[in-house]
């Protein structure tokens, strides 16, 4: 693909992935046509120079559903970036939307002549959350959640959002790679990251804390836990709840751009590719902040009750191979540029 005379469709973009994907392809050269709903619009339109003509936004309702007919128009590649949040919907309407909306728009992009199709994939479609991600396993893309369409439906892990969410990405995942083996001329790539840190890109307008709980994993994981309410009076569990393992958004938006130019699956097989930064927790940001921001002290949890684990790792050497991913943002530099981000936003309300 000519990065100067391709157009790409990215869904999702007003997402904390999505808009970060947004920024890297046009920063990389290309043209992109955004997808959005109604209702954030005009919120997308304020990120970009209305006068740039390789900026297209266009709005759907329903991506499991909807007419991407006209939308699909010219284009040469899609990014799939759109995917329910965790708790948002009841376990049904959220396999509607991982499963139908990932189905819904490949197909009618692979109806419409697009061959190169990007979509974000997970973490939790490697793995069920209840895996214990401290005996230091290595992760590769030969795993799967076991999760079943039954099980999201019998009512069994209704009320465990996290469990739900893993399964209808794995479901998704798994229907788009049937769909990819029935057709062969459509060059496929998934980007599997872990928890997803890094700075919100500062044009985003985000009202209050409730809106920022349901933004993505930096409001509902680190905000929480990292910046909490009562600040240091706030102890760490000895054993924290989110994955250690991390990846800064910027690194996850530049492995989705990079599967545009890389080589074809029919070159060096199913493109299945885990992105992830090195493991950290909780534990080692707040001492890493402690040292190199010490006037966040008072407004950071207090670290002495959590332990000190090993983690499991997730093998990247074939996204290293494949995309040309050679190096991942530091941990710390993440941590310090998703505090600063948080603050900002706060200072905001």
């Amino acid at each position: 693909m000519s990065k100067q005379s391709s157009l790409v469709l990215i869904t999702g973009a007003s997402g904390y992935v999505g808009s970060h994907v947004a920024q890297y392809a046009l920063a990389s050269g290309y043209s992109v046509r955004l997808v959005v709903r109604k209702a954030k619009l005009e919120k997308v339109r304020d990120f970009y120079p209305k006068d740039d003509d390789k900026i297209d936004i266009v709005t759907i309702e329903d991506v499991a559903s909807g007419d991407f007919t006209e939308i699909l128009k010219g284009v040469d590649a899609l990014i799939h970036v759109a995917s329910p949040l965790s708790g948002r919907e009841e376990p049904a309407g959220m396999m509607r939307s991982a499963v139908d909306g990932t189905l819904n728009v490949v197909r009618q992009a692979a109806a419409a002549g697009v061959k190169r199709i990007v979509v974000t994939a997970s973490l939790a479609a490697l793995k069920s959350p209840g895996t214990d991600f401290y005996k230091g396993e290595v992760i590769n893309a030969n795993d799967w959640n076991d999760a079943t369409a039954e099980q999201v439906l019998d009512g069994s892990h209704a009320s465990n959002i996290f469990w739900i969410y893993g399964a209808v990405k794995t479901l998704a995942e798994q229907q788009l790679w049937k769909f990819a083996d029935e057709h062969p001329e459509i060059d496929v790539t998934t980007i599997s990251p872990p928890m997803i840190y890094g700075p919100i890109l500062p044009e985003t307008k985000i009202a209050d804390k409730e809106a920022l709980f349901t933004y993505s994993t930096i409001g509902k994981a680190f905000y929480k836990n990292m910046l909490p309410e009562d600040g240091s009076s706030t102890k760490l569990k000895p054993v924290q709840d989110a994955f250690p393992l991390t990846v800064d958004v910027r690194d996850v938006a530049k492995a989705h751009v990079l599967a545009l130019t890389a080589p074809p699956t029919s070159q060096v097989g199913r493109k299945r590719m885990l992105v992830a930064g090195e493991p950290f927790l909780w534990k080692d940001a707040v001492e890493h902040l402690l040292a190199v921001r010490p006037e966040l002290r008072e407004r950071l949890p207090d670290p002495s009750e959590a332990r000190k684990l090993g983690t499991s790792t997730m093998d990247v050497t074939r996204t290293r191979e494949v995309l040309g991913l050679d190096s991942y943002i530091d941990w710390r530099k993440t941590v310090e540029d998703s505090v600063d981000s948080l603050l900002s936003i706060e200072q905001s309300w």
